[in-house]
């Protein structure tokens, strides 16, 4: 698949796709480590496991934008390492190669989801006895329950006779073990008999004759643990992801967000036009927007289109400002303090502008003034503190 085709949508789709197929995928793969082990989903370290899972796309997808591999605005991408992050960190996936750092954690990762596994397999096991131990010693003291396990048992096994015979042994040996003991040795191996005879239904045998009671039947057997535990951790998320996606929403978080995709280094030309044409709309709502692009200009590395995109966007809305009472001349002033000669002069040229559009006196000696490299600080300072004057 050849991803340079791919549409180019806001960032934020992208990584919530990238989140919904991590979860989808990390679903998977607890299941393939795990298989249908009952009880898993009430533990801790099953969910260590799922989280672990679903954010490794998630930070693959980030870095993989940060080292220029993709673009966070990809829909292919997205889709493809949500979905095959394991592929693209093997290196098998030619369309989007991982950096070879990325890829060798792959292996300490598998070994470390290993270790994981087995420990819930472990925990599984020792739930698993507990659960048995508690079931036999009810079954032991209760008459009826026993009577109807020993039936029930009979009724399921393809040849009843050697059972019977062992359940006799168990009983001669009454003197030895006693009346409970006799009882807890034929509970077991009755136990065991069904489990054997019918390992996909016991549970539910026992249930149909009345051995368990249907809470533990739906508890255990039905998994109503796992399904109630699995609820709350989606309620829990459900709730998270509101509370999160409220917040972003809010016009401040917006246009930060927008400040941020606007001057973004490896963004595309779409991502930015997105980002400008919805700062104009929040800009007239969020005056703050204004000091947070100035500020960019100052920003080290910034690249002269990027500039020119924020200082153009700025014009474009000072009107916007000049509503706003915001002092758009003012802010530009001090993004002179900028580190670069280039969008120093950029600034200057701005500033030069708005001041004939507002009709303000430049004196002619700021009115011939460029930028040079060899300025220093004092130098910088003297002009901000002329143009300030004009600004007065």
């Amino acid at each position: 698949m050849d991803i340079n085709v791919s549409p180019d949508i806001q960032a934020y789709y992208c990584y919530l796709l990238v989140l919904l197929l991590g979860l989808w995928t990390a679903g998977t793969q607890v299941s393939s480590r795990l298989g249908n082990l009952p009880g898993k989903w009430i533990m801790l370290n099953t969910w260590f496991l799922f989280f672990a899972y679903t954010l490794i796309p998630l930070a693959l997808f980030w870095l993989l934008d940060r080292t220029n591999a993709i673009h966070d605005t990809s829909l292919f991408a997205a889709l493809l390492i949500g979905a095959g992050y394991q592929s693209i960190l093997s290196g098998s996936f030619s369309s989007i190669k991982a950096p070879g750092d990325v890829s060798a954690f792959l292996k300490p990762f598998a070994a470390w989801a290993d270790a994981i596994a087995a420990q819930i397999r472990d925990r599984v096991v020792i739930n698993n006895s507990q659960f048995d131990e508690n079931l036999l010693s009810s079954i032991v003291k209760d008459d009826g329950k026993f009577s109807a396990l020993k039936q029930v048992v009979l009724n399921h096994t393809a040849d009843p006779a050697p059972l019977s015979l062992s359940l006799v042994a168990f009983a001669a040996n009454q003197a030895v073990l006693g009346d409970e003991g006799v009882r807890a040795k034929q509970a077991a191996l009755l136990y065991l008999s069904l489990k054997q005879a019918s390992p996909q239904q016991f549970q539910y045998l026992l249930y149909r004759s009345k051995v368990i009671p249907r809470r533990w039947y739906l508890w255990y057997a039905k998994e109503w643990r796992s399904k109630l535990t699995a609820i709350i951790v989606a309620l829990v998320l459900a709730s998270l992801a509101i509370a999160g996606g409220v917040e972003f929403t809010r016009p401040a978080a917006q246009s930060r967000y927008f400040v941020w995709r606007l001057h973004k280094e490896n963004g595309t030309d779409l991502d930015r036009h997105r980002a400008r044409t919805q700062l104009v709309h929040y800009m007239g709502s969020e005056p703050a927007v204004y000091s947070q692009l100035a500020a960019l200009l100052t920003s080290p590395g910034l690249p002269g289109t990027t500039a020119d995109d924020i200082l153009s966007l700025l014009l474009e809305t000072r009107n916007l400002a000049a509503s706003q009472k915001v002092d758009l001349l003012g802010l530009l002033v001090n993004s002179l303090r900028t580190g670069s000669s280039d969008i120093r002069e950029r600034i200057q040229r701005t500033l030069l502008y708005l001041a004939d559009d507002r009709n303000l006196t430049v004196p002619e000696d700021l009115l011939g003034w460029h930028s040079n490299p060899k300025y220093d600080a004092s130098d910088i300072d003297g002009v901000i503190k002329k143009w300030r004057q004009v600004d007065q």
